[in-house]
């Protein structure tokens, strides 16, 4: 979070808000918004006040109420106007005077034109009075539209150009004037869709996170490609045939990234997917029959890499390109693995079905939990055991069982245990045991009146699904017919998807969909 904090004392935090985040969450499906994501991670944030709101796709400097005497202060401050803020934007028109007051009802902006940016203009916004799109409109209705701004006519361009850039006003204790600046974005100079997905995630992670996921397809810019980071070594998947037109321009530029150790390709359409094959190492293209890397180079070993280890909000998860179609950790869960973290644990019992390496036992161990990994590979489990050690944790003071979950879910209702914590996270479509075909949109809820009975009275599941074709509102109504079958009472449930890195377009929803319930 480095990235994002610009200023917090006992009064007052501010931030500077990325580009493609809302203010607050639009919907309860929707992923959060900055306060919602603020206030998960900080007990001292957890009652921040929004003061006032910056658009989805405005990046820039944002300040949040830590107290009820400064939310009263800065309020009646926005309110009679003596909240000074200037923005950065920019234009491929420019404007026909250097400085004037642009106007419509109810509201004003001063504008002053500040250089030539290239072809482009750099202008500064003032705006006097505060309405939705101000800025966006008047700049638009003054013949220069934002680059990026195509709601209001601007052309195209991998984000929208306009940045807050400061906020001025009277401290709410001291009554001393103060000012905080974020950074004009690097995407200003170099107007790239690659500068701007690398620079989104260069504000949101500090060195306790070193993966995370690059570039998420048509929302980055890049229509069927994805790409993952795990500490440099770069897995990219082709998801339609289209995109891999543009593949060695993509593979040369990421290549040419200075923390890039190692780029794996893989296809992952709907028809085949691949194991990840190394095409780039150190500084070398490896030479492979189909030819993907850029120039070719000498040809690596076909036996497996040696595991990496890599760091997600401080613990530490080994990762592979070579034992499987997947890499041994699914970036999509950081946000439900931190929550887990950030629960008491001390003296609980968790319980993780579909453990795979067991990236959740690691989290709740580490918080405190007794913790009991079922998975039906018992080469995973025990890739989740060296997971264990990585972290100074004893396997050894842990329960690893090896099985089909839906079994063992059922075993362990008759044996009349039970979790504090229950974890379900099954894969979209898999065979049990018994070779019957699992499908999470017809099956879920037979999945989640098993493992209700085995969650102790006052604790809870997490009920996480990555189908598409699942919608959230089903999903919930899923879990609560099962709480009925299993007559559970759901106390509280609330809803959990992507992390900031997995950007969605503006055509798409999460594919991720989480609930935590907290049952009688």
């Amino acid at each position: 979070m480095n990235g994002i904090i610009l200023f917090e004392d006992e009064h007052l935090l501010a931030v500077n808000k990325p580009s493609g985040i809302n203010t607050h969450k639009p919907d309860r499906f929707a992923p959060d918004g900055i306060h919602e994501w603020l206030t998960k991670r900080e007990t001292r944030w957890r009652t921040l006040s929004i003061l006032h709101r910056l658009d989805k796709d405005t990046s820039g400097v944002m300040v949040f109420g830590k107290t009820a005497s400064a939310n009263q202060s800065l309020a009646h401050q926005f309110e009679s106007h003596r909240v000074e803020k200037t923005y950065l934007l920019l234009s491929a028109a420019r404007p026909t005077r250097l400085r004037f007051r642009a106007k419509s009802p109810n509201a004003v902006t001063e504008f002053a034109l500040l250089e030539q940016h290239g072809e482009l203009s750099l202008i500064e916004a003032r705006p006097v009075t505060g309405k939705t799109h101000q800025i966006r409109r008047h700049a638009a209705d003054n013949g220069f539209p934002i680059l990026g701004d195509e709601l209001y006519g601007g052309p195209a361009a991998p984000r929208l150009m306009l940045h807050a850039h400061t906020i001025a006003f009277d401290h709410p204790a001291s009554g001393q004037r103060v000012s905080f600046t974020a950074s004009v974005p690097r995407a200003f100079d170099e107007i790239d869709p690659l500068i701007a997905a690398l620079e989104f995630r260069e504000v949101l992670f500090d060195s306790d996170t070193n993966v995370c996921r690059l570039i998420s397809g048509a929302a980055d810019g890049f229509p069927g490609v994805v790409v993952d980071s795990y500490a440099g070594h770069l897995l990219v998947q082709w998801q339609t045939e289209s995109a891999t037109r543009g593949k060695p321009e993509l593979l040369g530029r990421l290549t040419g990234q200075p923390s890039v150790r190692a780029v794996f390709e893989q296809i992952a359409t709907k028809q085949s997917r691949t194991p990840p094959q190394c095409v780039w190492r150190d500084g070398s293209s490896v030479s492979r029959d189909a030819g993907a890397g850029p120039a070719t180079g000498r040809r690596f070993a076909e036996a497996p890499a040696p595991r990496l280890m890599a760091r997600e909000c401080g613990l530490t998860f080994l990762v592979n390109f070579g034992e499987g179609l997947s890499t041994g950790l699914f970036l999509d869960q950081r946000e439900n693995r931190r929550r887990l973290r950030a629960t008491r644990l001390e003296g609980k019992t968790v319980l993780n079905t579909f453990a795979y390496t067991c990236a959740f036992s690691v989290a709740a161990a580490n918080a405190g939990a007794a913790t009991t990994s079922v998975d039906l590979s018992r080469n995973y489990l025990e890739w989740g055991k060296d997971n264990f050690r990585a972290n100074d944790l004893d396997p050894g003071a842990h329960e690893f069982v090896v099985g089909d979950a839906f079994e063992w879910l059922k075993r362990f209702g008759k044996r009349g245990r039970s979790w504090d914590v229950v974890i379900v996270d099954p894969p979209t479509f898999s065979t049990t045991k018994r070779g019957r075909v699992f499908q999470a949109a017809r099956d879920y809820e037979d999945l989640a009146a098993l493992a209700m009975p085995l969650v102790a009275r006052g604790g809870r599941l997490l009920c996480s699904t990555n189908q598409r074709t699942l919608e959230a509102e089903d999903f919930e109504k899923c879990i609560r017919a099962a709480a009925r079958r299993s007559g559970r009472v759901i106390e509280s449930a609330e809803f959990e998807t992507l992390p900031f890195d997995f950007r969605v377009a503006p055509s798409e929803r999460p594919y991720l969909k989480a609930w935590w319930i907290r049952l009688d």
